[in-house]
């Protein structure tokens, strides 16, 4: 069933705000009313400020604690997080945020240019400091997002030159008590290098112009229809829970993991009988992990600490690997969906690259001068020899492009499969890192190491009972190759979707839809993928349950994007695989291409 209610008049948005769809139905408005211009200058300061239906949150005393990590926060300073923060919590939990609302945006900057058929453009989002390079007040690299910062220069240049973006004036005379202050911060020359630290210029939280054929006036009316769809997916009773879906998965976890203990209680010996109780505990883990993901979302009871109680015991006390990591990477990836300089589930260099963004073959400065060398005074100018590769701002470091990337990037979908299979031993890696460096010291970190600790000790002791340790390196390797269907399904559904960064304006829906692609399957193997073949309604709508994301879809999903004209995009599981395997080849290819020239650059038959 498509949302039954047309795209709305300004008047009407006018009066449906702030919307009861995000949770602010009991709230009080805020006395303070502040504008665009100040809504930056407080940023340029170091305010974590986050919008949605037109409230502004103060945040700073929060974001660390934040549940979702911190990165889910910072990636939304100074834009409006309407769709997300309402896909992403329960009602009661954003009528808990109401204590953190300061202020209200200004009516006009909140709805932006009124074009001459009436439509609006809606607010014009700033940048994130975040996705500009900076964490707690500092530049963390002289590199960091220089596509974004190149971006931005060029659209001063077409401003100098008479092409002016989108944009609105600053807004100055509130109601709110607070000055414009721009002429309290330093102003910054287009040839300056960028600023270390705060307070910033607030030029600098300017975003660049829209790529061509991104249209504000729709993209703000399509953020407005989704508010009035979400409205309907509850209403419909899609975030209830199916119990018996659940029933039938404790039970065939229960019988796989009787299987597998039998086989290994009564092998005797036999090296096939350990194999087979392998192969059987890799199907635990490869069907408790779509629970454990169901969980981390609060998809199950809809109550955080029960699911979150739930998914800690999966993943860690199960499967030896540390939900909070999940969790912190998760739902990055879910908010800035297959961006590569932001979403850790696409930044698998040396071994993988998914886009020509990661083959960074020179470094430039803030002036956009080529930097090689290493310290040399080359002609009285000093060169200066950095890293070459994307800027991370999740692992917070440069994603080389170095020796070992060009080797292993060149046969990338030659190895593909081979890397999939191994792949869990990569999530150990991830999460006792987390565990060691970033994790909060709190509560549920103390459950995590007590949930590893147990797992390495019922693990061990499996181990123990093999008859050698070759059977016991077999069981290992069987147990583990097992699961890797599960992220040949995990890189599925975003491998070979659109990585281009569309930038700010582009709508919540829009850019899921774009970034996520579903798989065909019957009814009756839903179960194999676990809910991961319906991902773009679980990109759309986190937290609906698993076993509800199928009516979901057909009545909410597809018609949503056959009205607005989202290309909602479905393949079979092996048209889908061949799909990411020629887009692993196509960039393996641009890396044979850049090698021959390097190479016949240094033998001097192209000049540099």
């Amino acid at each position: 069933m498509a949302s039954s209610v047309d795209a709305l008049t300004p008047q009407a948005a006018r009066e449906q705000l702030p919307s009861p769809d995000a949770g602010h139905a009991h709230q009080a408005k805020p006395k303070r009313t502040i504008s665009r211009a100040q809504l930056a200058h407080r940023i340029a300061h170091g305010e974590v400020l986050v919008l949605a239906n037109r409230y502004i949150y103060k945040l700073d005393s929060w974001v660390k604690k934040h549940p979702g990590g911190e990165l889910a926060v910072l990636h939304f300073v100074g834009r409006d997080a309407s769709a997300e923060m309402s896909v992403y919590h329960s009602q009661e939990t954003l009528k808990r945020m109401g204590a953190f609302a300061v202020a209200m945006l200004d009516e006009d900057d909140w709805f932006g240019v009124q074009r001459a058929d009436g439509s609006r453009e809606g607010f014009k989002p700033l940048v994130p400091p975040v996705q500009l390079g900076y964490r707690n007040g500092k530049l963390d690299h002289p590199h960091a997002h220089d596509d974004l910062w190149e971006r931005k220069e060029a659209t001063v240049l077409d401003r100098k030159a008479g092409v002016v973006p989108r944009g609105l004036s600053p807004t100055a005379g509130s109601d709110s008590g607070y000055s414009d202050g721009q002429s309290s911060l330093p102003d910054q020359d287009d040839d300056d290098p960028r600023p270390l630290s705060f307070p910033l210029p607030v030029k600098v939280l300017e975003p660049p112009a829209d790529p061509e054929g991104m249209d504000a006036a729709r993209e703000h009316a399509i953020a407005e229809d989704f508010k009035r769809l979400h409205q309907e997916v509850r209403d419909a009773g899609m975030y209830k829970l199916n119990p018996m879906g659940y029933v039938r998965e404790c039970t065939r976890y229960t019988l796989l993991a009787l299987t597998s203990a039998l086989l290994w209680t009564y092998a005797d010996g036999r090296t096939s009988w350990f194999m087979a109780s392998a192969f059987f505990l890799g199907l635990v883990w490869h069907q408790l992990t779509f629970s454990a993901h169901d969980a981390g979302h609060t998809g199950i009871t809809g109550h955080h600490a029960v699911d979150r109680m739930i998914g800690l015991f999966i993943a860690d006390f199960l499967g030896g690997l540390s939900l909070g990591w999940w969790r912190d990477s998760h739902d990055v990836h879910h908010l800035v969906t297959n961006h590569p300089e932001h979403d850790p589930d696409l930044q698998h260099m040396p071994f993988l690259a998914v886009t020509p963004r990661f083959l960074v073959v020179e470094d430039k400065d803030a002036k956009g001068n080529e930097q090689i060398g290493d310290n040399d005074n080359n002609n009285g100018k000093t060169k200066t020899k950095t890293e070459l590769g994307l800027w991370s701002s999740y692992y917070r470091r440069v994603l080389a492009f170095d020796a070992a990337a060009q080797f292993f990037l060149t046969f990338q979908h030659k190895i593909y499969y081979i890397l999939l299979g191994v792949g869990r031993f990569n999530l150990y890696a991830e999460s006792y890192g987390y565990l060691a460096m970033n994790s909060k010291r709190d509560r549920w970190f103390c459950l995590e190491l007590i949930g590893v600790v147990f797992f390495w000790f019922w693990f061990a002791a499996v181990l123990a009972g093999c008859p050698s340790w070759s059977v016991r390196i077999g069981y290992i390797l069987v147990s583990h190759i097992t699961t890797s269907p599960l992220h040949v399904q995990i890189v599925l559904s975003h491998f070979a979707q659109s990585s281009e960064d569309k930038g700010l304006t582009e709508s919540f829906p829009s850019r899921q839809v774009r970034t996520t692609m579903d798989v065909e399957c019957p009814p009756y193997l839903d179960f194999i993928h676990g809910g991961l073949h319906m991902q773009v309604t679980h990109h759309l709508f986190p937290r609906v349950p698993r076993h509800n994301l199928r009516a979901c879809r057909d009545r909410f999903t597809k018609p949503f994007c056959a009205k607005w004209n989202l290309e909602y995009e479905e393949y079979q599981f092996t048209a889908g695989n061949k799909r990411v395997l020629g887009v692993l080849k196509d960039v393996a290819d641009q890396v044979k291409i850049l090698g021959k020239v390097a190479a016949a650059q240094a033998r001097g038959e192209i000049d540099h």
